[in-house]
């Protein structure tokens, strides 16, 4: 063997850099499966999350914090966020499937089966 042939077969190539965790880890892991079970609130908490950055649901979000604000004129911002937070899940529920030209998305959102 010359010396070029010899230095290729040392070499590592170039190009995505290899895991640091491929030598140790194949196959199954060995800790198993954790499965984590949000709370209601937790879920909730998160499903708001999402609707919250959606832009499909913005025109909802607005009507429901103006709903608030004009039930309670008094409130301020923070209280009427809170309230809107509190209160706009089972809201747009109710919206949502009492219209019928609701988009599929606006339905699995609404998720009426888990409120």
């Amino acid at each position: 063997m010359n010396f070029v042939q010899s230095t290729l077969k040392k070499a590592k190539p170039i190009g995505l850099p290899e895991s640091r965790h491929d030598k140790r880890v194949r196959g199954k892991g060995l800790r198993g499966l954790h499965v984590i079970t949000p709370s209601v609130e937790d879920f909730q908490l998160g499903h708001l999350y999402v609707l919250n950055n959606s832009i499909e649901f913005l025109s909802y979000i607005l009507c429901h914090k103006a709903l608030v604000k004009e039930s309670n004129p008094k409130m301020s911002k923070n209280r009427v966020l809170k309230e809107h937070n509190k209160a706009f899940l089972n809201w747009f529920k109710d919206i949502i499937f009492g219209e019928d030209n609701a988009s599929k998305t606006l339905r699995k959102l609404g998720l009426k089966e888990m409120l």
